[in-house]
């Protein structure tokens, strides 16, 4: 089913400037939501492969790093190639502004990083990727903020969790590889209630599903590896500012060097403190590569649906397969909130569930078109034994926690031809 988004036009209060015409998000991927004229006429974004950027005077120097002026200063802190990713995505997204990352897990530290700080808590949903745990429960932790896990399909745990010190509320939109879907809604307005922002990892909808109103989130972060680029030829990751929540006006946050950006203060934090600080900048290089693959996310991201929802239906009527975990399946427990919530789009990632771990070890060795990787998003489609791998580390307590066990397999499904991932999949589960 086709996404029905917005056209390109957002309230005065979430954009610095109102667009000159009203485009839909197909077109805003590939033009912008304004018409700009490159360097040249190029029809494509250049990309500018320089660290430094000479200014015409030491007085214009001085107001640009004082940022009295705009420009460029060092592509640690900004870039013109990486600059207009970052518009594009925050056009996009009717949002008022982005942050392009190194990676997506430098996407959540930065993002959180921005909000917490010791002695602060944070309540998180306990369905989460591999990394993403240690980070919050043992890094987080050795910097003095303390996570708090619930289950995030009941609301009522969170609102309990939630204390003065409490930061932000942090859930998957979709659990990897859990697959389990929260009331994004339901958090929302707890959230807001609370005067605490909601930062929800986007990354398995791709800004093609993420809709903030819809969605009630505050903060979304997105690994931008994924899907973005296509080919998996990329590392990234994308922190938006939806433009719901006033920072300016949020005592339990420390911007006091950043008040007289007032609502832009919590991204001018994190770029202009954090990024410079920790150097997570993502490089030009990949920024160009992404900006060509939202060209293409649109007719790639449905695809993706199509051959995700042929590839579900087959595993679940397939006799030695005992479980299919996948919110686009009629009857999985999620269907009905997903199909709400994301306008009837599923994602393209599910979990298979066999016998045990060698089913699931000799499902992964026949196969012969599927790859055994560990990422997703891929225009590939790719298989990979989680227990096994990502969370391999964790303590059983730990895998379960997070909906993982040895009977898992995580599939991300790509864009072949679908009856040639049918037969590769049949074959590497028959006897």
């Amino acid at each position: 089913m086709k996404s029905q988004r917005k056209q390109a036009e957002a309230p005065e209060a979430r954009r610095h400037e109102a667009p000159q015409a009203q485009r839909h998000f197909d077109t805003v991927l590939i033009h912008g939501a304004e018409s700009r004229r490159e360097e040249g006429g190029a029809t494509l974004p250049p990309l500018y492969y320089s660290t430094a950027f000479e200014h015409e005077s030491a007085e214009m120097m001085e107001e640009v790093f004082s940022g009295k002026q705009p420009g460029n200063i060092y592509s640690r802190l900004q870039n013109p190639t990486v600059e207009a990713l970052e518009r594009r995505i925050t056009e996009a997204c009717l949002a008022r502004g982005t942050l392009a990352t190194a990676s997506g897990m430098s996407a959540i530290t930065l993002s959180l990083l921005g909000l917490l700080k010791s002695g602060d808590e944070i309540v998180v949903g306990r369905y989460l990727f591999g990394l993403t745990y240690p980070l919050l429960a043992r890094t987080f932790g050795d910097l003095g903020i303390t996570a708090h896990f619930f289950d995030p399909r009941h609301p009522a745990e969170a609102e309990r969790l939630i204390t003065p010190t409490t930061r932000a509320l942090f859930l998957e939109a979709i659990a990897n590889p859990a697959m389990v879907v929260p009331d994004l809604a339901a958090y929302g307005e707890l959230c807001n209630g609370r005067g605490i922002p909601l930062v929800v990892d986007a990354t398995l909808l791709t800004p093609y599903l993420f809709d903030a109103e819809r969605l009630a989130t505050d903060v979304a972060l997105f690994s931008s590896s994924k899907y973005l680029a296509g080919p998996a030829s990329i590392v990234g990751g994308l922190i938006v500012d939806t433009g719901r929540f006033a920072w300016h006006r949020a005592d339990r946050f420390d911007f006091s060097d950043f008040r007289s950006a007032g609502p832009d203060a919590y991204l001018a934090l994190l770029r202009k403190r954090l990024m410079a600080e920790t150097g997570a900048c993502l490089s030009p290089m990949n920024a160009f590569l992404q900006l060509l693959g939202l060209e293409t996310l649109s007719l790639r991201m449905e695809r993706h649906f199509s051959n995700a929802g042929k590839v579900a239906g087959f595993l679940r009527d397939h006799p030695r397969v005992e479980g299919v975990s996948f919110p686009g399946l009629p009857g999985d427990e999620f269907h009905e909130l997903a199909k709400a919530q994301f306008n009837g789009n599923y994602g393209s990632v599910m979990a298979l569930h066999l016998k045990d771990k060698d089913a699931c070890f000799r499902f992964l060795n026949r196969l012969g078109l599927i790859k055994r990787a560990t990422n997703l998003g891929d225009t590939k489609t790719i298989a990979i034994h989680p227990a096994s791998t990502i969370y391999g580390t964790f303590w059983p307590d730990q895998q379960a926690l997070m909906g993982v066990t040895d009977r898992m397999v995580r599939l991300s499904v790509g864009l072949e031809d679908p009856d040639d991932l049918l037969a590769d999949l049949d074959q590497a589960l028959r006897p």
